[in-house]
C-alpha cells in the first residue's frame, strides 16, 4: 500500500478499536460531533468494496482492475494501483458511530464538506498529492475513499469518482 494511503488510514487510530476499547475499559465515550442528517441514506453491510467502482470511475482515478480486496481496522477494502505512486483505496466503515466517530478522531486539518449531498469529511495533503473522503451515507455506515497520486490533483479526481459510486450503492 502506498505509504501516504497507509498514513492517512492509521491517523484515524483505528476509530472502531478505539471506540470499542473505550466501552471495554468502562469509560465513557466523547460527545460525537454533530454530523449533518443524511437525506438518501445508502446500504453498504455485505457489499463487496471491489465491485462498486467500475471501470469508467477506475480510469478517472488513473487506476486499473481488478482491485485487490482486503480488510482495514474499520472494514471490508479494496485497493487498486496505477501508474507510479498512484493508489485508490475504498473501505466500507461500518457501526461504532459512523461518520461522528470519525470526526471525532480525525485530524485537526480534516474539514467538513459535503459530496454529492452526502456530509463528508475532507483531508488532504498541501500540494495536493493524497486526498480522502470519508463520505456519511447513513447515520452508521460511511465510505472511506482515498487516493494517492491523483491529477489534477487527488480530491479533484475523487469529486469526480465519487458520485457514480454513491449511486451505485444500495439505498
Amino acid at each position: 500500500m502506498a505509504d501516504a494511503v497507509g498514513r492517512a488510514l492509521l491517523r484515524r487510530g483505528g476509530a472502531g478499536v478505539v471506540a470499542g476499547l473505550a466501552v471495554l475499559a468502562g469509560c465513557a465515550a466523547p460527545a460525537v460531533p454533530d454530523v449533518p442528517p443524511i437525506q438518501a441514506p445508502r446500504d453498504v453491510r455485505g457489499a463487496d468494496p471491489c465491485a462498486l467502482v467500475d471501470d469508467a470511475a477506475l480510469a478517472t482515478a488513473g487506476v486499473r482492475a481488478p482491485g485487490t480486496p482486503g480488510t482495514g481496522p474499520e472494514g471490508p477494502r479494496c485497493e487498486w494501483t496505477g501508474g507510479p505512486g498512484r493508489t485508490l483505496v475504498l473501505t466500507l466503515f461500518t457501526g461504532d458511530g459512523g461518520l461522528g466517530t470519525l470526526a471525532r478522531n480525525s485530524e485537526s486539518t480534516t474539514t467538513r464538506v459535503r459530496l454529492d449531498g452526502y456530509p463528508a469529511l475532507e483531508t488532504f495533503t498541501g500540494a495536493g498529492e493524497f486526498c480522502q473522503y470519508d463520505v456519511g451515507i447513513d447515520t452508521d455506515q460511511v465510505l472511506l475513499v482515498a487516493l494517492d497520486g491523483g491529477e489534477p490533483d487527488s480530491c479533484t479526481a475523487l469529486q469526480s469518482l465519487l458520485p457514480p459510486v454513491l449511486s451505485r450503492l444500495p439505498g
